[in-house]
């Protein structure tokens, strides 16, 4: 998958995943700091796991 595919994929997950924090816990911050966390792990997994493994 290429680093633009997986980045928009990363995006789609981060908001769905903003989204649903900030729908149950009403909780702006823990909401973007959990897109965003999403968002550069799928981003970034390949490269990281190339790294750990």
């Amino acid at each position: 998958m290429r680093l633009s595919h997986r980045f928009l994929l990363g995006l789609g997950l981060g908001a769905v995943v903003a989204f649903i924090t900030r729908a149950l816990t009403d909780d702006p911050q823990l909401a973007i700091e959990l897109g965003v966390t999403v968002l550069v792990l799928v981003w970034l997994g390949e490269s990281i796991l190339d790294v750990f493994l």
